[in-house]
């Protein structure tokens, strides 16, 4: 089981080539049903095709794809 410092780095060193991939529209680190640490891959499409493309894996860390929608940076506000 990877630690989050691990898969904090395997995100560094992909996250860009991924996110130029058709269909992903974010990178991040998150917990898996197990309790340990995976790179998540949200995707803004259902399409197989696009799926089929993606790595299932890096680094002999395996991958979780979520479906979302495209993710939006909100404007902060001083309270």
């Amino acid at each position: 089981m990877a630690t989050e410092k691990e898969i904090h780095e395997l995100k560094r060193r992909h996250s860009l080539r991924l996110l130029n991939q058709p269909g992903v529209c974010g990178v991040g680190v998150e917990k898996d049903e197990t309790g340990g640490y995976v790179l998540t891959i949200h995707l803004n499409t259902d399409d197989p095709q696009i799926l089929s493309g993606l790595p299932k894996e890096l680094e002999g860390h395996p991958l979780k794809f979520v479906r979302s929608g495209p993710f939006r940076k909100f404007a902060h506000s001083e309270e």
